[in-house]
């Protein structure tokens, strides 16, 4: 496991607006959830950070603005496409996220 002050991503920020990194926290959260974490650094103990359109619909997103906000994320480097129709948030993403984490924003 990483040390939490070790940031290796090669992004120290992703340029998100306020509604893409709060979409990109709320998928966050969801890996979290997944595996019983705290903090976006907790996901280096979980090989697997799946993601999908439907966490951000089940967060207040609609499906339209889901559209364009998943694109935006993935123009950006938060999430990339593993397989078709499988998403997984990046390491560079959690790592950067874990640098902004604060409990109160999900």
């Amino acid at each position: 496991m990483r040390n939490r002050h070790d940031i290796r991503g090669t992004n120290t920020s992703f340029n998100l607006t306020q509604n893409e990194e709060r979409a990109a926290l709320v998928l966050v959260q969801s890996c979290l959830d997944g595996m019983g974490g705290q903090r976006p650094i907790d996901l280096d103990d979980d090989p697997f950070t799946w993601v999908w359109p439907d966490v951000l619909i089940d967060n207040g997103w609609t499906r339209h603005e889901t559209a364009g906000t998943w694109n935006a994320l993935l123009d950006k480097g938060i999430i990339y496409e593993y397989d078709e129709n499988d998403f997984i948030l990046s390491e560079d993403a959690y790592l950067w996220l874990d640098t902004i984490w604060k409990e109160e924003h999900v």
